[in-house]
């Protein structure tokens, strides 16, 4: 007796792969957080200073130059005029009067007075000043203070931030080490940092080689961001193949997988095997 034909059901599982998402990757560019000092002395008027980018740099403001040098003057002494005119007064100075010597012109000695509180002059040590003698009190008071401890600047200074700083007051807010004319970098409320320290405490770490993003060699350094994370341009390749990852949005960019950088093939084939 011929059997009854067996049945047999085929059934057949088709797997689709969806198609890899490609991620956003976004290139900032690292600028140098520079800023410059200059060293100078406390009658030099400040040189014009170049204005770092926006950030995290300082925004350094217009000086106002203070005048011309300054210089201490020995002692004017009297003497029997010779008929000159007076440069203050105008006046001729009578041959039988005593008359002072000093900036290379003749006063009468009444004449000869700090031009600011007219203290007498005559025989004493003076300050000229944009041509303009004054007793030293009043030298004094036309000198910058530290932007720092508020005291006079007296012998050398450095000028930055559209201050002036005795060099011992300009320091790094970290380690303390006189910064001088070095170049610096500004924290969000002004804090002077030397760049080590700057790029210490601020700078981003490359999640890759766990190195910070910074500047190398006066050129400014560009960090890719993707998937909450920073990447050196050169590190932000796929972890199969090595390829350099593109930032724009092309199949050339990144595909991540598992938190993980692939390319497009590359990501492709591990969701392959991941699936089989």
């Amino acid at each position: 007796m011929a059997s009854k034909p067996e049945k047999r059901v085929a059934s057949s599982v088709f797997i689709t792969l969806a198609p890899p998402r490609r991620d956003v990757a976004v290139a900032e560019e690292v600028r140098q957080a520079v800023c410059e000092a200059r060293r100078g002395r406390p009658w030099e008027a400040p040189a014009p200073m170049k204005t770092p980018e926006a950030g995290l740099e300082g925004r350094p403001s217009p000086w106002t130059p203070p005048g011309r040098a300054a210089a201490t003057v020995p002692a004017a002494p009297m003497q029997l005029s010779n008929g000159d005119i007076c440069a203050f007064c105008h006046k001729t100075v009578s041959p039988r009067e005593l008359a002072v010597e000093a900036m290379k012109r003749q006063y009468h000695a009444q004449c000869f007075t700090c031009r600011t509180c007219r203290r007498q002059l005559a025989g004493q040590s003076f300050y000229q000043k944009d041509g303009r003698p004054l007793c030293e009190p009043c030298y004094q008071d036309t000198l910058e203070r530290c932007g720092k401890c508020g005291e006079v600047v007296r012998d050398h200074i450095i000028r930055a931030l559209g201050q002036a700083f005795h060099p011992s007051c300009f320091t790094c807010v970290t380690c303390a080490r006189c910064i001088g004319d070095e170049s610096f970098a500004l924290g969000s409320q002004n804090e002077v940092y030397c760049l080590d320290d700057f790029y210490r405490k601020f700078a981003p770490v490359c999640s890759i080689c766990e190195n910070p993003i910074i500047p190398r060699d006066g050129k400014d350094a560009f960090k890719i961001e993707c998937m909450g994370r920073s990447f050196h341009e050169n590190c932000y390749r796929c972890e199969d193949c090595r390829i350099l990852l593109s930032v724009e949005p092309t199949d050339q960019g990144c595909y991540p997988l598992n938190n993980r950088l692939f390319c497009k093939p590359c990501h492709v084939k591990r969701s392959a095997a991941g699936c089989c």
